[in-house]
């Protein structure tokens, strides 16, 4: 593959109009002749292949999501989204100048891979513009497929999306499918305190004034990440989009008698060219590593926001999220497990283990109706419960009303997890 400039050229051409043209989101297009289509939620996708030349071509147009201030911070996240973690892109990509029409502004790249041992290529459109992104993304091992790309992403008309009202109402989840939130009603929370919470491709945004906390999804943990958990992390999520001036590493509390893995570091944002202060840590729980990263404008805005590092973990509590009308239905499960081994004080012999072992399985079957199924083993005697009823939904809280009558009230909310979400429901009466 010799022509990344010719194959980013193709994906930037003027917008023009055809007739016979499709809508999906923002986008109104004509799609190839002959390619077979797959529509979802987040993308639409036209896919050609030749089996005697061993040939392929995969475009598809990605539902628009929040822009982040700038096409050239769009392209970027964009590209490493959509590029580099899905076909292990490496390196930059050689891109094209950024164009304009329409209110949009227009940034085209591309980049080698290896598929099935032979060379492919990667081709990213990003258009940013009235406060959204959206971008087209081509795949090929041949050169053959260039003539029909040309013509399908010529064919692209953008439209200005409907703004009113946006900040009067929680945004529609429109991210695309490698963020995990699918058609979920709600992406934004607004708390009394002032803070506000957004979902985006890799981590919950939550921002107040100047403040901006980054609460990463978890991310397992390998013995790798474990030899400097802090570093390691902080390489792999952080500070690619950051060029660092200082950075400050920390060990222990000054608060508790245990360690913690926290750093700081004066840097300047890559995307903005704003100089920052970045505040960093990790947190361990089974297995998973989950960070926080905080951006302040300086060291002292940081220091009054966050006092202590309690202050820092408790930003997880803003990973929370209403729940729509159509949101519930389907199958949530949860469980459990545990063991207490016994010894007796006299002489310290063995004295046997209780073993406790549960799963909790909600189905919501519709709009009102719910089962319950419930199983158990305790100490080997297995037991199980079924319940079955109705139910109301409002956002933060579910009541159901069981066969025999009995009601039982919850706070509920979604938690944002990388591929999809966690349903917690909370009995008020405990």
């Amino acid at each position: 593959m010799k022509q990344l400039l010719l194959i980013a050229a193709i994906l930037s051409f003027t917008v023009n109009t055809f007739s016979q043209q499709q809508t999906f989101d923002l986008v109104t297009f004509t799609p190839p002749k002959g390619w077979k289509v797959e529509q979802r939620d987040s993308l639409v996708s036209f896919t050609k292949t030749d089996k005697v030349r061993k040939s392929w071509c995969v475009v598809s147009i990605i539902k628009s999501t929040a822009s982040k201030g700038s096409i050239e911070a769009d392209f970027e996240s964009e590209w490493n989204q959509l590029v580099v973690k899905t076909y292990k892109v490496p390196g930059d990509p050689q891109v094209n100048k950024i164009e304009e029409t329409g209110g949009w502004r227009r940034k085209a790249g591309a980049g080698k891979f290896i598929f099935n041992n032979a060379d492919a290529m990667a081709m990213l459109t990003t258009y940013s513009g009235y406060q959204r992104c959206l971008s087209v993304v081509a795949t090929t091992n041949s050169e053959r497929f260039f003539s029909q790309l040309d013509s399908f992403v010529g064919s692209i008309n953008l439209k200005k999306p409907d703004t009113k009202n946006k900040t009067m109402e929680p945004s529609k989840n429109t991210n695309n499918s490698a963020a995990g939130t699918g058609s979920y009603a709600f992406s934004t929370t607004s708390f009394d305190d002032g803070w506000n919470a957004t979902i985006k491709n890799d981590w919950v945004e939550v921002t107040k004034n100047s403040t901006i906390v980054l609460l990463h999804y978890g991310i397992t943990l390998t013995d790798a990440l474990r030899t400097d958990m802090i570093n390691s992390l902080w390489n792999a999520v952080a500070a690619p989009r950051y060029t660092i001036q200082q950075i400050y590493n920390y060990t222990y509390s000054e608060l508790k008698d245990f360690p913690y893995h926290y750093m700081e570091a004066d840097a300047t944002e890559k995307a903005t060219g704003k100089k920052v202060f970045v505040s960093f840590r990790t947190i361990s729980r089974n297995g998973t590593a989950f960070c926080y990263e905080i951006i302040t404008p300086t060291k002292n805005e940081f220091s009054q926001q966050f006092p202590t590092m309690d202050k820092i973990e408790n930003m997880s509590g803003y990973n929370r999220f209403a729940i729509g009308k159509n949101d519930l239905i389907g199958t949530w499960q949860e469980g459990s497990g545990g063991f207490t081994q016994y010894y007796y004080v006299s002489n310290g012999d063995y004295a046997g283990m209780n073993i406790t072992v549960s799963n909790i399985k909600y189905i919501f079957v519709n709009g009102t109706n719910y089962k319950t199924d419930v199983k158990s083993v305790d100490n080997r005697i297995y037991s199980s419960e079924k319940e079955h009823g109705i139910y109301l939904l409002n956002n933060w809280d579910i009541t159901t009303t069981d066969q025999n009558g009995k009601v039982s009230d919850y706070s509920a909310w979604f938690e944002a997890t990388n591929g999809g979400r966690i349903l917690h429901m909370l009995h008020k009466k405990f």
